[in-house]
């Protein structure tokens, strides 16, 4: 037993006698419980264990995990709409062909020699109807015969039929360009002429049989050929490939692409 008494004077300090590292808590146990090392002085997450972090989303790089899949532009026009654009060109440039050859034949001229009564009755009314054109010598050569009235008609008509045929041309190059581009809308018109086309051809046979003489057999052949070719180009812009294209190119456009 240590004689040692702090309180009296003189002693030696002894550094263990005023610690004791086993000594109880003065106020008692941790009422929280111990803590762990490194632990969430909280305890545990009452909501269970953390969740994954959100997926994110790089607006410049590529998609991240759980992000939908953007609209992409479309790929390269496939071979049928340009096959398409071709086959319209070519139905423009036979039909433009076949109205300069039809103009040029005996075909008008039959036709207003066999309704030549007719015509004559018809264009004599009119001038009775209006005193001022009776007196008119062009008219009266014209009524004269229908020789000299082809003769004026083609001489007004040659001009006519130049400027319609570049202007047929251009139209057609027009509607073949957009189809093969690949606008919807274009494409639905090309099918509404290629109907009336069809609706119209064996009209414009039989007329061409019945006054184009010799010639009858070249202009109906090339009418023919017209009609199937512009035909030809419209199934080529419903086809499958041409189909998708169309398609993956309004969902572009409208995802803001141009």
């Amino acid at each position: 037993m240590s004689n040692y008494d702090p309180n009296q004077p003189g002693q030696p300090y002894d550094p263990n006698s005023g610690s004791n590292a086993s000594s109880p808590n003065p106020y008692g146990q941790n009422p929280y419980g111990q803590n762990q090392s490194g632990g969430n002085p909280y305890g545990q997450n009452p909501y269970g264990q953390p969740q994954s972090p959100a997926p994110s989303f790089d607006p410049y790089g590529q998609q991240q995990q759980g992000g939908y899949t953007p609209v992409q532009p479309p790929a390269q026009r496939p071979k049928t709409l340009q096959w398409a654009f071709l086959l319209i060109l070519l139905s423009g440039i036979v039909n433009a062909i076949a109205t300069w050859f039809m103009f040029n034949s005996n075909m008008f001229a039959n036709m207003i020699t066999s309704q030549w009564s007719l015509l004559q009755e018809q264009m004599q009314n009119d001038l009775q109807a209006n005193p001022q054109l009776a007196d008119d010598p062009f008219l009266e050569q014209m009524l004269s015969s229908p020789e000299a009235f082809m003769t004026e008609f083609n001489s007004v008509m040659s001009g006519f039929m130049i400027t319609s045929a570049v202007i047929s041309i251009a139209l057609y190059f027009l509607v073949g360009f957009f189809v093969g581009r690949g606008v919807s809308a274009m494409r639905i018109i090309a099918t509404v002429l290629a109907v009336l086309s069809l609706l119209g051809l064996s009209m414009s046979i039989a007329t061409v049989s019945m006054f184009g003489d010799a010639q009858a057999g070249l202009l109906n052949a090339l009418i023919v050929l017209a009609v199937g070719l512009g035909v030809a180009g419209v199934v080529f812009s419903w086809l499958r490939p041409s189909s998708e294209y169309i398609v993956a190119r309004r969902m572009s456009r409208r995802a803001g692409y141009r």
